[in-house]
C-alpha cells in the first residue's frame, strides 16, 4: 500500500500559541506511538497560520491514529503517495 498523509491548516491567535504548541506535542507523541509521523509548519508572512501534516506507512494506519487522537481532524482527506516510477 502507499504511504499515506493528511494536511491540516489552522489559525492560532497570538495569546493561544503556548496553550497550542503544548496540544501539538502531546498530539505529536501520541501519533508516534501510532506509528505517524507528525510535522508542523508555520507561515512567515503569517505567524497565526499554521499547516500540521500527519503521515503513515497507509491509508489504514493513518485513519486508525486519526480515530486514537481524538483532536486530529477526521474530516481532512487521506491522501496517499503516488507512484512515479
Amino acid at each position: 500500500m502507499p504511504r499515506a498523509l493528511t494536511i491540516v491548516r489552522s489559525k492560532v491567535a497570538r495569546h493561544e500559541r503556548d496553550v497550542y504548541f503544548a496540544g501539538l506535542r502531546d498530539r505529536r507523541d501520541r501519533l508516534r506511538t501510532a506509528q505517524c509521523n507528525f510535522w508542523v509548519y508555520e507561515d512567515p508572512g503569517d505567524p497565526a497560520l499554521f499547516i500540521e501534516f500527519t503521515e503513515a506507512r497507509d491509508a489504514d494506519t493513518l485513519a486508525a491514529a486519526h480515530v486514537a487522537v481524538a483532536e486530529c481532524d477526521a474530516s481532512a482527506p487521506i491522501l496517499t503517495e503516488v507512484d512515479l516510477s
